[in-house]
């Protein structure tokens, strides 16, 4: 899907608001911050293309893998939220990242589409860089210690954004005008 150059600038800007309105913002005691970034991303997303349905898809499938990825770092004791009792349960600011995150497949993340070994070492490190700053700026911790997180996170996001850029390819290849 060829999108103009500003529906991608948008996403792309707006993604980087949205990661630090999130751990900022839980950090800080705004975790809904988040949401209202993440609102407003959609909303800009679908004003400027009038599609819905796709991005759509990709929010739920990356609610979908925080349902199934989150649990496993939490309840192995290898990621734990600041100021989040729940063991089995991400906060909400984590899951408009996921949001987020899954939805700029279909703009700024779209080159990662159709090319799933780099998509997997971009999730391995970026998934890594992300959760450690997350920890710096005092969002997270690692009660095992940052190694054990770094490689278990790395293994996660290396099969995660693949997944996610798949579904973004299968999204495309549907109708484009929903």
């Amino acid at each position: 899907m060829n999108l103009p150059a500003n529906v991608v600038i948008v996403n792309f800007l707006a993604f980087q608001l949205l990661w630090p309105a999130a751990v900022l913002g839980a950090s800080l005691g705004w975790a809904m911050l988040a949401w209202c970034v993440l609102l407003a991303m959609l909303i800009t997303q679908v004003a400027l293309t009038g599609r819905w349905r796709n991005d759509g898809v990709l929010v739920v499938a990356g609610a979908a893998l925080c349902v199934v990825m989150e649990p496993l770092w939490l309840l192995t004791d290898v990621l734990e939220y600041r100021n989040w009792p729940h063991r089995w349960w991400a906060p909400h600011w984590v899951w408009a990242l996921w949001m987020g995150f899954a939805v700029s497949f279909r703009y700024s993340l779209g080159w990662l589409c159709g090319r799933p070994a780099l998509a997997a070492l971009f999730g391995a490190v970026g998934g890594v860089f992300s959760v450690t700053m997350g920890m710096r700026l005092g969002a997270a911790s690692a009660p095992q210690g940052w190694v054990l997180l770094a490689v278990i996170y790395a293994i996660g996001w290396a099969i995660a954004v693949p997944i996610l850029a798949q579904v973004a390819t299968m999204t495309m290849r549907g109708k484009e005008n929903a």
